[in-house]
């Protein structure tokens, strides 16, 4: 996410009278630096090296309000625990590893143009789809 989509997510919320705290302000600024899904536990310990530690029912009614009002998406891996990133960000999907839990951003796009192109061709009409891959990365190997 760029600056000026940064500065539009905080516009959205003022526009709606929000108020912009700054664990709010933060949090956002977290994920968009990331640039990868981040579980609430990562997100705390990265605000406690930006002198923040709020508690973490704190973070977590920060993220239920970002995900009401539509600037992240929380992403079940399957894991313990959920992930968040900005919603603002293009469709992409993820290879999550099973044993450390990184994941990573990866783009198939042309591939899942094509499949789309095929399931079209059987009179299939895709409305959305979800593809995460799971396994180890080169670290867990």
């Amino acid at each position: 996410m760029n600056k000026s989509c940064f500065d539009e997510l905080i516009e959205e919320l003022r526009g709606k009278g929000f108020r912009i705290t700054t664990l709010r302000k933060a949090i956002i600024e977290e994920l968009d630096v990331a640039r990868k899904p981040l579980s609430a536990a990562e997100i705390a310990e990265l605000l406690k090296r930006r002198n923040l530690e709020p508690h973490k029912t704190s973070v977590y009614r920060e993220l239920g309000f970002m995900l009401e009002q539509g600037i992240i998406n929380k992403l079940p891996f399957g894991e313990k625990q959920d992930r968040f990133e900005i919603a603002a960000m293009d469709h992409h999907h993820h290879a999550v590893c099973q044993s450390c839990g990184e994941v990573e951003d990866i783009d198939c796009t042309d591939d899942i143009r094509r499949i789309e192109e095929m399931l079209g061709a059987q009179d299939f009409k895709v409305n959305y789809h979800l593809i995460e891959f799971f396994g180890l990365c080169k670290n867990c190997r």
